[in-house]
């Protein structure tokens, strides 16, 4: 009995005395609450009530990541010793996956994990953690405990953060004036602030600021630097005593440094200068190195990647990772032994990690996940766990519809090829109807530049063949690729470009594969125009096309050329306007374009000889068009073009080129229709399909070697 009454006194007294702990929080410390949970367990053997002292002591001292991790054992150890051994090795398994850097505590865990045979260790997982359009967020990192992920509100004009467990989402703080424009964020290292870029979209004006975490309508943002030299600077990393801040420092000069910020005052440190290479940066967790990619040789900005360690006081560099293809993307594991990078050496993009060892390599590169496609790596948390976007997906594929007698659908359209299924864009019928051109995107080349191949089909036996692009005709930042037949069948026109600068026409040889240059025709500036829609003469001596006009503040203006090839004479036929597409007669004789007026959107077809000469009007309406989806029909009687519909869906309409209403041939779909062309029989049509996907957030765990998951 007496014993009985000692064992309650004594759990009344632990009780009373982990209470008062709670409300002051300054009474008692982790320590002492720590043992007396311990006494519970141990002295009392009330496990039970242990087992509640730990999960309140996990509760209120919550941003004490040695004192949870300590707690979180113990009551795993208190399971362990009631039978419940299931509870007991999930929350070790949680010890060892999210605590990694309290390396007591993990390594206990690990050593019960690994004397109980029923125990299952975790292998390599990949799990979705966010999908949706807000998901594509390429310059946010996690957190560090990997809960959550900062976003802007581009139509808020704010800045929010994504609990990525919970799946939700609260705006941390929102800009009035409408015009603000975010970047890049990183999360201190206690994860209770954010530092993040911060722009205006009036004057491109960019700062270095920093938000508490905490956020809501009181929060306000503190301005950490701002400079007139100071185009961009974007954070990548804190240094581990929170204060200074790792960043990508881009001058008004177009120059860019590495350099550390300080969060007090501002100043700032630069550690290396890289011309006009841009770079990605991951700070190791001592804080006394840096990785950074930059390309190989001589510096040009398209040439392959490699991968460097700095010393953080600039003073020793190191080229860590070295190899014809494109190394980029380095990420400093927890415990700064590895780095984790992307890398095109298989001859598609993958994910590797190199051993390293006072800032140099300590052994060669090993392959971590093979053909992970278009990723861009965010972050990797304290427990090792990567975060990466899988960027926007896109679909595109090539389409053949059959036509009746008046030149409306028969049957639904059905794909035109099943290689590479989701890559293929660009489809044209050549001058006999015997074979179809299109591009096929194949991924990143060795070389880390976009790679496609021209593939000609032949419609009688259904074979293809593969020819080489030239350098950059496949890259992304371009749709208007859709190769153009020369009249004789025997080569075709695509666009390529140079050193990422300059939009150029080729002529490939079908025969041979060789691509000629046809220089002469504006393309410099690239950008949102440059080359664009064109289409060639029937003699095969002229290429017509739409250039950007390069007119300082009215850029966004468009010019219609014409440009003979034996002379490499250009004449412009009209300018001044916003055109987006343009199609030529299959006699020749005549030019048709559509354009918007003052980028409203109200959308004109226009017809004018393509000598030159007076434009007519042969339909306007308000609404969205297409680009690159104008075409004529093979007796010259229509356009055919591509309008907005209803519910995301673009509809193909035919109006009479000599003026009247225009009606729906039959096609409707949900993506953008590009490309469409009638077969020079008139009875089947060919278009490509341009569809976009939500972006996705992974995380990719347990993939470190266990023996190197501490130090």
């Amino acid at each position: 009995m007496r014993c009985a009454t000692r064992t309650v006194l004594a759990l009344l007294s632990a009780v009373l005395l982990l209470a008062a702990g709670l409300a002051a929080q300054k009474t008692d410390s982790a320590p002492a609450l720590l043992r007396a949970a311990t006494d519970k367990a141990v002295v009392d053997g009330d496990l039970n009530g242990a087992i509640k002292q730990y999960q309140t002591i996990i509760d209120t001292f919550k941003t004490d990541r040695a004192v949870v991790a300590t707690a979180l054992v113990r009551m795993a150890d208190a399971y362990q010793k009631l039978g419940d051994a299931e509870p007991s090795r999930k929350i070790y398994e949680r010890v060892v996956r999210e605590f990694a850097d309290q390396k007591e505590a993990a390594a206990e865990a690990r050593a019960r994990l690994g004397s109980d045979p029923t125990a299952q260790k975790p292998g390599v997982v990949t799990r979705q953690v966010w999908t949706g359009p807000e998901a594509f967020q390429p310059y946010s990192s996690p957190s560090p405990d990997g809960q959550y992920l900062s976003f802007p509100q581009q139509r808020a004009g704010g800045l929010a953060v994504r609990n990525l467990r919970e799946g939700t989402s609260r705006p941390l703080f929102t800009d009035s004036t409408g015009s603000a424009v975010f970047s890049s964020s990183v999360f201190s290292p206690d994860g209770r602030q954010l530092a993040y870029e911060w722009g205006t979209s009036k004057d491109l004006k960019f700062d270095l600021r920093i938000l508490p975490f905490t956020g809501g309508e009181a929060a306000q943002p503190r301005i950490v630097h701002r400079n007139e030299e100071t185009a961009r600077i974007r954070p990548y990393a804190w240094t581990p005593d929170g204060k200074q801040l790792l960043v990508l420092r881009s001058l008004k000069d177009a120059t860019n440094q590495i350099a550390m910020v300080s969060v007090q005052d501002g100043s700032v440190r630069v550690l290396k200068s890289l011309a006009w290479q841009y770079a990605r940066l991951s700070l190791s967790p001592d804080g006394r190195y840096l990785a950074y990619d930059a390309p190989s040789g001589d510096g040009d900005p398209t040439a392959p990647r490699d991968i460097f360690v700095l010393a953080a006081d600039g003073s020793r560099e190191t080229a860590v990772v070295q190899s014809p293809a494109d190394d980029s993307s380095p990420l400093w594991s927890p415990d700064g032994s590895q780095i984790v990078f992307l890398s095109t050496r298989t001859g598609n993009t993958s994910l590797w990690r190199v051993p390293i060892e006072g800032g140099k390599p300590k052994g060669p590169a090993e392959l971590v996940k093979a053909d992970t496609g278009q990723i861009r790596l965010q972050g990797m948390t304290r427990s090792g766990s990567l975060y990466y976007l899988v960027q926007t997906v896109r679909r595109t594929n090539v389409y053949f519809a059959e036509l009746d007698g008046t030149m409306k659908t028969a049957k639904a359209p059905v794909l035109a090829t099943e290689r590479f299924i989701n890559s293929n864009l660009g489809p044209r019928w050549s001058p006999d109807g015997q074979y179809l051109a299109y591009v096929s995107r194949r991924g990143k080349g060795a070389d880390g530049m976009d790679s496609a191949v021209l593939v000609i089909r032949t419609l009688e036996t259904g074979e293809e063949r593969d020819l080489s692009m030239p350098k950059g005709a496949g890259r992304d930042s371009s749709l208007m690729i859709s190769p153009k037949w020369f009249p004789d069948g025997r080569s075709v026109l695509v666009k390529g470009f140079l050193g990422g600068k300059e939009d150029l026409f080729y002529r490939v040889d079908l025969a041979s594969g060789h691509a000629e240059l046809l220089p002469g025709a504006k393309g410099a500036g690239g950008g949102a125009g440059g080359l664009g829609a064109n289409a060639i003469s029937p003699d095969g001596k002229t290429i017509f096309y739409i250039a950007q006009e390069d007119a300082g503040s009215t850029a966004t203006m468009r010019e219609l050329v014409r440009f003979d090839i034996d002379s490499r004479r250009e004449t412009v036929l009209k300018s001044g306007q916003l055109f987006f597409s343009l199609a030529l007669s299959p006699d020749g004789t005549q030019l048709a374009s559509a354009r918007n007026e003052d980028q409203s959107q109200s959308f004109y077809l226009e017809v004018m000889p393509s000598g030159g000469g007076e434009t007519r009007e042969v339909f306007h309406a308000a609404g969205l068009l297409n680009p690159d989806a104008l075409a004529w029909s093979p007796d010259q009687r229509y356009l055919l073009f591509v309008r907005r519909g209803n519910n995301e869906s673009y509809v193909l309409w035919r109006v009479p080129v000599a003026g009247g209403e225009p009606e729906q041939i039959g096609i409707s779909v949900t993506g953008r229709l590009v490309y469409p062309q009638v077969h020079p029989d008139g009875r089947r049509l060919t278009f490509a399909l341009f569809e976009t996907g939500a972006s996705e957030i992974w995380a990719l765990e347990n993939f470190l070697p266990r023996a190197r998951a501490v130090r």
